[in-house]
């Protein structure tokens, strides 16, 4: 049998087959696709952190770069795989939109607010507009059962609560000495790893598992260690509970004020360089500039879908307060 190769058996072969060659060489293609997606840890929805700003906030420099610059300088512990920063601007097309789908799915991990004066819609007894703030607006529009006996507070947390919860679960870690025992009871740790990554496919054999509680006790240790560290801003005055009272006279914290100027006591001075707004002129001048003056973070009610990831909050202010508290 001649089997010999020549040019016009090869001119034959690729006429007739070109298109068997064509679709085999796609199945594999999209056959390599489906595996390395498979095998690609992707991240869950806790293991997402999600940065947002609402409208009248701009990102700075570094705003622009966190999301490469929290993973690169461990801003947040090693089950955060993910972190994205994203700024409403309800002055284009679908601006509030965006956010309103974003919060529909539970996404979202903190959002920071600005104190942008608006219109708040409203009228005095002798019919002038009520000027307001997006920020006191914002607040309103979370509470549930306004002007109602059972008003409380929807969307974002009460900040002081939110510490609260914090401080308990850093409890059953560390006992009841926290505060100053930074030593986290073993039997704790790897409990608390196994229930949120028991079946994550990053620690799939044993020591893989044990590697894994290695690094849980870094994150609680860290997270004690940043809660302490905000706590002790805010009795230094360098932050402070952000409050806000509805008509019906209950006043809420509803987040941290953590902006400020060079010439406050209060704030952190350097944060515009991560996000701003843009200040109102003041008298004898003819345009505003960049300011992080009060702006507030708020945290988000996630519900059920929140797991114990959301304390790597007390890491991200931690971070802001080495970062941008200047000298």
């Amino acid at each position: 049998m001649d089997a010999k190769i020549t040019k016009q058996r090869l001119a034959n072969f690729i006429s007739y087959d070109w298109l068997k060659i064509a679709l085999s060489v796609a199945a594999a293609v999209v056959a390599l696709v489906i595996f390395f997606t498979t095998l690609k840890t992707r991240p869950r929805a806790d293991q997402s952190f999600e940065v947002y700003g609402y409208y009248g906030l701009h990102w700075g420099t570094d705003g622009y770069t966190f999301s490469s610059t929290a993973l690169r300088k461990n801003v947040f512990s090693y089950d955060v795989l993910e972190v994205v920063p994203e700024v409403f601007d309800n002055t284009r097309p679908y601006g509030g939109s965006v956010y309103t789908a974003r919060r529909m799915s539970k996404e979202g991990e903190v959002l920071f607010l600005a104190p942008v004066p608006v219109d708040s819609g409203r009228k005095d007894d002798e019919g002038n507009p009520i000027l307001s703030t997006q920020t006191e607006e914002y607040v309103r529009s979370c509470l549930v059962g306004a002007g109602t006996e059972g008003e409380s507070l929807g969307t974002i947390l009460p900040f002081d609560g939110f510490m609260r919860d914090c401080a308990a679960y850093l409890q059953t870690v560390f006992g009841e000495e926290w505060r100053t025992n930074g030593e986290p009871d073993g039997e704790a740790v790897r409990q608390i790893f196994l229930d949120r990554n028991g079946k994550d496919k990053r620690f799939r054999t044993a020591a893989k598992k044990e590697d894994g509680v290695a690094q849980e006790k870094d994150r609680l240790t860290d997270v004690r260690r940043a809660y302490l560290a905000v706590e002790e801003a805010i009795g230094e005055g360098v932050f402070s509970l952000a409050t806000f009272t509805s008509d019906s006279g209950k006043t809420y914290n509803f987040g941290l004020n953590v902006g400020g100027e060079e010439s406050d006591v209060s704030g952190l001075p350097l944060f515009k360089n991560f996000l701003y707004y843009t200040a109102e002129p003041g008298e004898g001048e003819e345009e505003g500039g960049r300011t992080a003056k009060d702006v507030t973070l708020t945290v988000f009610d996630n519900g059920g879908a929140a797991t114990d990831l959301r304390y790597d909050v007390f890491l991200f202010l931690d971070w802001m307060l080495r970062t941008y508290r200047g000298s």
